[in-house]
């Protein structure tokens, strides 16, 4: 019982917590799907990705999946004992993730077959994805409980090289973004994963994190409960 009670004091609202990761999981994978089915382009990321499957033929959500996994051994390997127990939720997340983007992509009949066919349809398909994609991040960020594997990662190596995060962000998304290039030029693969709506996606994501994180701070449960009993305590003291 006493060591229920310490697990407890350590991850107050664990459930809670759970459940708003799960949701911006959910949420996130729905953005990415319609940065995928917009075919104006995506994140850099996502483009490489997207771009592996084309050369191999497997689903979209699974080479994502692997890759995520990837970042997430690399952390391990990377930070060793200094590796939080709690972090390797991050693989099973990655499969959810991965899964739900297969099944609106590839498994569902009606929503996998279905792609915006006018250009300005295009256009608020990617604007949605932008929209769902850094509100799911935010949703994550607040839950406070399991990283992203890709930031992560790039976190994790920022420190490293003593080195800003935002800086060696920007210049990963610029090594994707010409190896995602190099792939399509040798390959002969279709443009539709590097085009106008990759530089949107570039400038408008951060940028829209500006609303979205405070937004998902006041519709996040845990995050509000949190508050009050901090400045419960705050009163008390």
């Amino acid at each position: 019982v006493c060591g229920m009670k310490k697990r407890a004091e350590k991850q107050p609202y664990l459930y809670l917590r759970l459940i708003e990761m799960l949701l911006g999981i959910l949420i996130t994978a729905i953005g990415l799907s319609c940065m995928m089915k917009s075919q104006l382009g995506q994140t850099a990321i996502t483009a490489f990705t997207q771009n592996l499957t084309a050369i191999t033929g497997i689903k979209s959500g699974t080479v994502l999946i692997i890759f995520f996994i990837s970042c997430t051994g690399a952390q391990i390997v990377i930070l060793k004992k200094q590796f939080a127990n709690i972090q390797y939720l991050q693989i099973p997340l990655a499969l959810l993730q991965g899964k739900i983007v297969n099944l609106i992509c590839y498994d569902v009949p009606g929503l996998c077959d279905w792609y915006p066919k006018t250009y300005i349809g295009k256009w608020l398909c990617i604007f949605s994805g932008i929209l769902f994609c850094s509100y799911g991040v935010a949703v994550l960020f607040h839950a406070d409980l399991v990283k992203n594997p890709f930031e992560e990662l790039a976190m994790v190596i920022s420190r490293r090289l003593r080195m800003e995060f935002c800086i060696f962000r920007t210049r990963i998304d610029i090594v994707f973004m010409l190896l995602s290039l190099f792939m399509i030029l040798c390959f002969h693969l279709d443009f539709t994963t590097v085009r106008e709506g990759t530089w949107v996606c570039m400038l408008l994501l951060g940028k829209s994190m500006k609303y979205t994180f405070p937004f998902a701070a006041k519709t996040s449960v845990y995050h509000r409960k949190v508050n009050r009993k901090y400045q419960y305590q705050e009163n008390v003291t």
